[in-house]
């Protein structure tokens, strides 16, 4: 027969003081304490309080546990228990902590701003890249490494393009300065009768000399005083004694020469090379030392094409002598011309060249200056290409386009007025048809295949003859 279970004893304890306690503040606990008659083994776990503390966007208010220990500790209340049940020990309920959030104001602070919500962006810090060149730990790309060479070269193609273009474009002067010797020249004559002390006075006073008696002492000298020649001469200050006696007292070995119209100053000077053997550049050195005796604006345009008779020994400057004073003796036919009153003698040499360049028939000459005098009482281009071709010196290929639509002192195309010189030597038809021009309306002229000329007096009728003829 099994033994009879003990009813467990009920105990009761009492939590309260006998000495009368504070009221406790809401923030307490409860706790159900159990007693049996075990004992128990385990040692009760103490009970942790976790410090409370008050945060805000500018401080944070922590609660010292000093003032936690003045607060009296209010004991448990047991609460009896029932018949056959156990002792209960009640303690009052903890309040509920409440945590402030951040944006909350603080109840215990007084507020001296607007408290604004946080962002739910972040802020992040903008990257700076380092300078190009000063980073560290990258390759360079194998396109950049060819970059700079690859630019490199096209500007120095581009550069060598532009180089090219506008060296062809480039006024191409008939004189080459490498050619030409800038100094003083003096031309003089001397007359049937003169002695040799009438001509070293002369060479003294037009400075070819510095003095006479001594240059008359070196004719003496030499037996070179009566055996001078006569004519006309174009020296230099730079010449010396027996320079001067080799010219005025050689032999004459004549020889004659045919300049025809249109030929310019470096084309002499070429036929010059090829019949005489004379160097290159003679020629065209006793043009530029006539200019400068006589004060000329300049050479081309001022010689007057035709036949001549030289001395062999000084052919260039016998050659351009008596080439510019037949041209003086042609100006004299013209004085009575109308256009002196508007136009220069030079510029009239100047058309001429320009009515020479353009065709070689006489018969063509007047009308073809008619047609240059009417564009420049009218202020129009003359379009005349014969000047553009002066200024490539080239008078076979075709006019490339770039050297037509630059604007030179030479394209007529593009400048109103007359060239800066003459373009060749004329003829003297030509300078008759320049001091006298026809009287016609025409403004434009073309040549056809077989060089018959066909004139317009309006672009429209110009055009029509170019798709007639050419």
């Amino acid at each position: 027969m099994a033994e009879k279970q003990k009813e467990p004893t009920q105990l009761s304890l009492d939590l309260e003081e006998t000495k009368t306690a504070a009221p406790s503040k809401a923030n307490t606990s409860s706790y159900k304490v159990v007693l049996k008659d075990e004992p128990d083994t385990k040692a009760p776990r103490p009970v942790v309080r976790k410090k409370t503390s008050v945060t805000t966007r500018s401080m944070t208010v922590k609660i010292s546990s000093s003032k936690k220990a003045e607060e009296p500790a209010q004991k448990p209340k047991a609460t009896p228990a029932k018949q056959g049940g156990t002792a209960v020990v009640r303690r009052p309920k903890a309040a509920v902590q409440t945590i402030r959030t951040a944006e909350q104001p603080n109840p215990h602070l007084v507020q001296t701003h607007v408290i604004r919500p946080k962002s739910n962006t972040v802020a992040r810090p903008k990257v700076q890249p380092p300078p190009i060149g000063k980073r560290k730990g990258y390759r360079t790309s194998k396109a950049a490494m060819f970059l700079i060479p690859l630019l490199a070269a096209t500007l120095l193609f581009c550069f060598a393009i532009l180089w090219w273009v506008l060296s062809d474009q480039q006024e191409q002067r008939v004189e080459p300065s490498s050619l030409i010797e800038d100094r003083p020249a003096i031309a003089f004559t001397i007359e049937r009768g003169m002695t040799a002390r009438s001509v070293s006075l002369l060479l003294e006073q037009l400075g070819v000399v510095e003095d006479a008696q001594a240059l008359l002492s070196y004719f003496v000298e030499n037996n070179l005083a009566t055996i001078l020649k006569t004519g006309s001469y174009l020296m230099h200050s730079a010449l010396s004694f027996p320079e001067i006696g080799t010219m005025l007292t050689a032999e004459p070995q004549m020889v004659q020469l045919t300049i025809p119209g249109a030929f310019t100053l470096k084309t002499i000077d070429d036929y010059l090379v090829n019949r005489l053997g004379f160097a290159e550049g003679t020629f065209l050195q006793s043009a530029h030392d006539l200019a400068t005796a006589y004060g000329l604006g300049f050479a081309e345009g001022w010689l007057l094409g035709g036949t001549y008779t030289v001395n062999r020994q000084r052919a260039a400057n016998d050659l351009a002598l008596a080439m510019y004073e037949a041209m003086l003796n042609e100006i004299q036919k013209h004085l009575s011309s109308p256009q002196l009153e508007v136009y220069s003698i030079q510029e009239l040499l100047i058309i001429a060249s320009m009515i020479q360049a353009e065709t070689q028939e006489a018969g063509q000459m007047q009308e073809i200056s008619s047609v240059i005098f009417n564009r420049l009482k009218n202020e129009e281009p003359l379009g005349i290409d014969a000047t553009t071709r002066y200024e490539l010196d080239d008078w076979v290929n075709p006019i490339p386009t770039h050297a037509l639509e630059t604007k030179t002192p030479y394209n007529t195309r593009r400048k109103v007025g007359l060239p800066p010189s003459g373009i060749c030597s004329p003829s003297p038809e030509a300078v008759h048809a320049a001091f006298f021009p026809a009287d016609t309306p025409y403004f434009y002229y073309l040549h056809d295949e077989n060089k018959q000329i066909h004139f317009a007096l309006t672009y429209e009728q110009h055009k029509e003859n170019i798709k007639q003829y050419r």
